[in-house]
């Protein structure tokens, strides 16, 4: 006679399930892949950065766990900096409100103590939310919508080791030597193939790169072309 040892064993010897179906991803804590590594590099008012942010990378960082996506964001893009009398000074692409705006989201990553699952949903309301000339009525709504002190954001906005904060971003942005935003790194390599595949289709090319056991969000996913 067939023995039951635990519930999971019970419910398959009496009920008939199976494992699978006693877990969405059972293997999700014993799998040694690597999870598919992407880091973004943007500023906040680039068009095509909120694009990407909240129709491809924002989606897709949701429905996948942790040990399949991780997600590194780099706000700064095209702009520039100087130092003066010992305090950093920027000037961006698309104005002083998309200086404020990466500012904004440095400030969040550095709150949030860089953990992509505390900041990505902020990140993604800014993207969502602002209107040029208006960050600050964003960061209202979004700091309020995702438990974050409105507070702590706007003193460190104010503060002077800002223009530290946001210096960090800039070395890291010019070590990665972009040609542009957004600009997506993936695994450490940035070709047009995987720039132009993660743009169009960024869970099909992540369900397809990652090397471990797939998730049940990749299952219905069709393979997007390879662009490029």
């Amino acid at each position: 006679m067939m023995a039951c040892r635990g519930i999971a064993a019970l419910l398959v010897c009496v009920v008939g399930v199976t494992a699978a179906d006693l877990c969405v991803d059972c293997q999700e804590d014993t799998t040694t892949a690597e999870p598919v590594d992407l880091v973004l590099y943007y500023e906040s008012m680039c068009p095509y950065c909120r694009t990407f942010i909240t129709t491809q990378l924002y989606p897709t960082f949701t429905a996948l766990p942790s040990r399949v996506l991780n997600v590194t964001i780099v706000p700064y893009g095209n702009a520039r900096e100087r130092q003066r009398n010992g305090t950093w000074e920027f000037a961006c692409q698309h104005g002083s409100v998309e200086c404020l705006g990466n500012l904004i989201a440095t400030c969040a990553l550095n709150y949030t103590s860089y953990t992509p699952s505390d900041y990505m949903p902020f990140i993604n309301c800014m993207e969502t939310s602002t209107v040029h000339g208006h960050e600050l009525t964003a960061l209202h709504k979004c700091a309020a919508a995702n438990n974050m002190s409105e507070a702590d954001l706007l003193t460190c906005l104010k503060n002077e080791d800002s223009g530290v904060l946001m210096h960090q971003m800039a070395l890291t942005t010019e070590k990665a030597k972009i040609n542009f935003v957004p600009w997506i790194v993936v695994n450490g390599q940035h070709t047009t193939s995987i720039q132009n595949s993660v743009y169009r289709g960024l869970m099909s090319f992540v369900c397809k790169t990652y090397s471990g056991p797939k998730p049940t969000a990749c299952k219905d996913v069709t393979d997007a072309p390879v662009i490029g």
